[in-house]
């Protein structure tokens, strides 16, 4: 019986190992990172999380790819609650959105419209 109960015990901890093992292999710890690495890694998780915000209802941004500035801090353009967007509530209201989404809205492809896209007004009718 004692002998059960020391091979179960180490088939556990040989299993706890490994598993310890494949997830540091898959989750590299972040201060292991290079600087590259660390940036890229920050960027897909603050995607992630700005997917997930919006699945939920809490990010409601006008542009696309979706603003990065709302999520990042409170602000007036998300009633200083980070981690949502409320950029598209506010053009519905006749308000201008975030400095981010304004300048997204704003671009266009042509050399000549980019000189002008300090002064681009956001169409809010």
């Amino acid at each position: 019986m004692k002998n059960k109960i020391l091979v179960s015990l180490l088939l556990l901890l040989i299993g706890t190992g490994v598993g310890f093992k494949l997830m540091q292999n898959k989750y590299p710890v972040f201060n292991n990172l290079s600087r590259e690495e660390m940036q890229k890694h920050i960027v897909d998780e603050r995607n992630i999380a700005i997917r997930k915000a919006k699945d939920e209802g809490e990010y409601r941004c006008c542009i696309e790819p979706p603003c990065t500035m709302c999520y990042m801090e409170g602000n007036e353009w998300n009633n200083h609650t980070p981690g949502t967007c409320a950029c598209d509530d506010l053009i519905a209201e006749g308000k201008e959105p975030c400095p981010q989404c304004k300048r997204g809205l704003c671009s266009t492809n042509t050399a000549e419209d980019k000189k002008e896209e300090a002064s681009c007004e956001v169409n809010i009718n």
